[in-house]
């Protein structure tokens, strides 16, 4: 089913889990989507959301900035085929978002508790997982 984040074709508390990688912060209004996750899973059930994120260890972020700003661009294009540009949208969309702080207060207003966050690859990711009250 193709759908839109914050107003998903199913009915309330239909679903025991929910998970998005690399994909919340495509969406317009985040907040919404999460929101619109909580209506969707059942008291007890579990978000799980996989998105980048800044490093802020060490030479980590040096070597992050480097990589996705201008390696991960130019080489997703030639290993992808898309001459769309696409893949060059990437750093700036990483850099807007939400950081790690404004993501779990916004996982709890949307109704999820027991938030937390698991860093992974030095900082380059970050696994958020909530449960709904």
């Amino acid at each position: 089913v193709q759908g839109d984040a914050p107003a998903m074709p199913y009915d309330d508390a239909s679903f025991d889990v929910l998970s998005i990688a690399f994909g919340i912060r495509n969406v317009a209004d985040p907040e919404a989507a999460l929101r619109e996750f909580r209506r969707l899973l059942r008291p007890g059930a579990r978000l799980t959301i996989l998105e980048f994120s800044h490093p802020r260890l060490g030479p980590a972020p040096l070597a992050t900035n480097l990589h996705r700003d201008r390696v991960l661009p130019h080489t997703a294009t030639l290993i992808s085929g898309d001459r769309s540009g696409a893949y060059h949208y990437l750093p700036k969309s990483i850099f807007t978002f939400l950081d790690r702080g404004e993501m779990v207060s916004a996982m709890e207003r949307a109704g999820f508790g027991k938030v937390r966050q698991r860093v992974l690859t030095l900082g380059v990711c970050v696994c958020y997982r909530g449960v709904v009250r």
